[in-house]
C-alpha cells in the first residue's frame, strides 16, 4: 500500500506540473476552434495521455536501471567479490521499491531480481537470515529449480530453524519434483525428522517405496520407528514394516507391527501379496500367538456405552434447540428496537442537511478532507524525496551451536487422555525417574505417550527398561527416538 501510494504521488505531480506547462502551449489552439464550453473534453484527454506518458517513461527508467545493476552483479559475481555482488542487489532492489514502478509494473522484474538474488545466496558458504528468507521466497514460487532446492532441503536438515513455511516449501518441493529419487529421500527425511504422518508426508513414504530404489536402512528404521511409534496398522504401513524386516529388522514391537497389520487389512487387489509377504514373515508364529500380538500392538481405549452416548447425544441436541431458540428471539427484538432508532436519528439528520446550515456544513467539510489530502500528499513526496538512500553494512556471521541430545529413550506407555499421561508421570517421577509424556497423531486419534531418560545406544536403553521390568515398575516398553517436548 505504501510504495502504491508512492507512485501515485510523484506521478500525479509529474502530471500536473509537466501536462500543466504543455496544455498552456497546446491547448490555446483548441480554445480558439472550439470555444471554451468544448474545453474539457481535450483537457481530460491531454491529462490521460499525460498520466500514461508518465508511467511509460518511470517503468522504462527502472527497467533500465534495474537490468544494469544486474548484469553488474553477474560480472562482480564472475570475479569472485561477493561484497560488490551484494551492494548492487541492494541498489537493484531499492530501485525496485522506489516511486518508479507501479504495482502491476513491478512484478516482472521482481521476480527476476528474485531468482538472481537467491541463486546468488545459495553459492555462498555462509548465510544469515536475511538471505535464508530471500531464497525461501524464491522457491515458494519457483520450486522446480532443482539446484537451489537441492540445496536449501540439505540445509534444512543440517541445522536450519524449522517453521510452517518450511513445510510448505517441503511439499511444493515434492510435487515439482515427484519422479526424482533423490528429492524425494530428501522430502522424507525431513517429514520423518519432524515426525510428521500428514497426507503429504505419507504420499512422499508412499512414492519412496513405490520407486524399488535402494532407500538407505537408516531411513527405512526411522519411518518403522515413527510408524510403530503412532501404532499404524494400514496398507502404507505393511510395506514399511515387510521393507525393514526383509532388511534383517526383528524387534517385538516391528513383529506386533506386522501381525497387527496381517490382522486388520481386508484382502484385497492391492493387499493380497502384501498379506501373504507378512504371513511368511510370520510362519513361524503360532495364530493364537499372532492374536495376542495384534491385541498388544494398540494401547487401550476406553469405549463408551452405546446406550449412554446416544441419551448423551440426545440431551445435547435438546439444550442446543433451546439456546438457539431464545437466542433467534432475542436478535429479532434488539434488531427492531435498532432499526427504529436508526430511522429516527435518519429523519433528523435529513432534515438538518437540508437547511442551509447544513449545506454550508457539508461544503466546508468537503473543502477540507480536499485540503488535508493535498497536503499530505505534499509531505509524502517530500519526505520521499528527502530519505537518504541507505547502505549496506556487512555484519559478521555467528556460529550457531547446536544442542545435541542422546538419540534413544524408552516408551513405557501410551494413552488417549492427556491426564492419565499426566497422572502416569507424575508416579514414575516420585520414584525417581526421569519421564516424560509427548502427543502423537495417528488413525485419527492423538495419543499421549509416556517415556523415561533417555540414552546414548540402544543397548543402554533395552538395559534400562529390562531393570524396570524386573523390578516390578513398568509392565513393558520398547525402545524410541528421543525427542522431548520443548527440545
Amino acid at each position: 500500500m505504501n510504495h502504491w501510494v508512492k507512485h501515485l504521488a510523484v506521478r500525479m505531480w509529474m502530471v500536473l506540473v509537466l501536462g500543466g506547462v504543455a496544455a498552456l502551449v497546446v491547448l490555446p489552439p483548441f480554445a480558439r476552434a472550439a470555444g471554451p464550453n468544448w474545453m474539457i473534453l481535450p483537457v481530460v484527454c491531454f491529462f490521460a495521455l499525460a498520466y500514461w506518458l508518465v508511467g511509460t517513461g518511470f517503468t522504462a527508467i527502472g527497467h533500465r536501471r534495474i537490468f544494469r545493476l544486474m548484469e553488474e552483479a553477474k560480472v562482480w559475481e564472475r570475479a569472485g567479490m561477493p561484497r560488490e555482488v551484494r551492494v548492487a542487489l541492494a541498489k537493484a532492489v531499492s530501485t525496485l521499491d522506489s516511486f518508479l514502478f507501479s504495482p502491476s509494473a513491478r512484478k516482472g522484474p521482481a521476480k527476476k531480481l528474485l531468482a538472481q538474488t537467491a541463486r546468488f545466496q545459495m553459492a555462498q558458504t555462509v548465510t544469515d537470515l536475511p538471505s535464508d528468507d530471500v531464497v525461501e521466497a524464491y522457491l515458494l514460487s519457483f520450486p522446480h529449480d532443482r539446484e537451489v532446492a537441492a540445496k536449501w532441503l540439505d540445509g534444512v536438515l543440517a541445522e536450519k530453524t524449522v517453521t510452517r513455511q518450511t513445510h510448505d516449501i517441503v511439499a511444493r518441493i515434492k510435487e515439482a519434483h515427484a519422479q526424482d529419487e533423490a528429492m524425494l529421500q530428501s522430502a522424507a527425511r525431513f517429514f520423518v525428522n519432524e515426525r510428521c504422518c500428514d497426507l503429504t508426508a505419507l504420499q512422499t513414504y508412499g512414492q519412496l517405496i513405490d520407486a524399488n530404489t535402494s532407500i538407505p536402512n537408516e531411513l527405512i528404521r526411522d519411518m518403522t520407528a515413527l510408524f510403530l511409534s503412532q501404532s499404524r496398522a494400514d496398507r502404507l504401513a505393511l510395506r514399511v514394516y515387510l521393507t525393514c524386516f526383509e532388511r534383517g529388522g526383528r524387534s517385538p514391537i516391528l513383529m506386533q507391527g506386522l501381525a497387527a497389520c496381517a490382522a486388520t487389512i481386508r484382502p484385497g487387489p492391492l493387499t493380497v501379496k502384501l498379506l501373504k509377504r507378512a504371513d511368511s514373515a510370520l510362519a513361524k508364529v503360532q495364530q493364537t500367538e499372532r492374536i495376542r500380538m495384534a491385541e498388544s500392538f494398540f494401547p487401550e481405549t476406553e469405549e463408551l456405552s452405546a446406550s449412554g452416548s446416544k441419551k448423551r447425544l440426545r440431551n445435547i441436541q435438546q439444550a442446543t434447540g433451546l439456546l438457539l431458540k431464545d437466542l433467534w428471539v432475542a436478535m429479532r427484538s434488539l434488531s427492531g428496537r435498532l432499526a427504529a432508532v436508526c430511522s429516527l436519528h435518519w429523519q433528523k439528520l435529513s432534515i438538518r442537511v437540508r437547511s442551509a446550515q447544513g449545506k454550508r456544513i457539508a461544503k466546508w467539510a468537503t473543502l477540507c478532507v480536499f485540503a488535508a489530502g493535498v497536503t499530505w500528499l505534499v509531505i509524502n513526496t517530500i519526505l520521499h524525496l528527502s530519505t537518504p538512500s541507505t547502505r549496506i553494512v556487512e555484519k559478521t556471521p555467528i556460529p550457531v551451536v547446536s544442542t545435541v541430545t542422546d538419540p534413544f529413550t524408552i516408551q513405557v506407555a501410551a494413552y488417549l487422555k492427556e491426564e492419565d499421561a499426566r497422572r502416569y508421570v507424575k508416579q514414575l517421577t516420585e520414584n525417581g525417574m526421569d519421564a516424560y509424556w509427548t502427543r502423537a497423531s495417528g488413525g485419527g486419534k492423538n495419543w499421549y505417550q509416556v517415556r523415561i531418560s533417555h540414552f546414548k545406544t540402544k543397548s543402554e536403553a533395552k538395559a534400562f527398561g529390562e531393570t524396570l521390568k524386573a523390578r516390578g515398575v513398568i509392565d513393558d516398553y520398547y525402545v524410541a527416538n528421543y525427542n522431548r517436548p520443548g527440545d
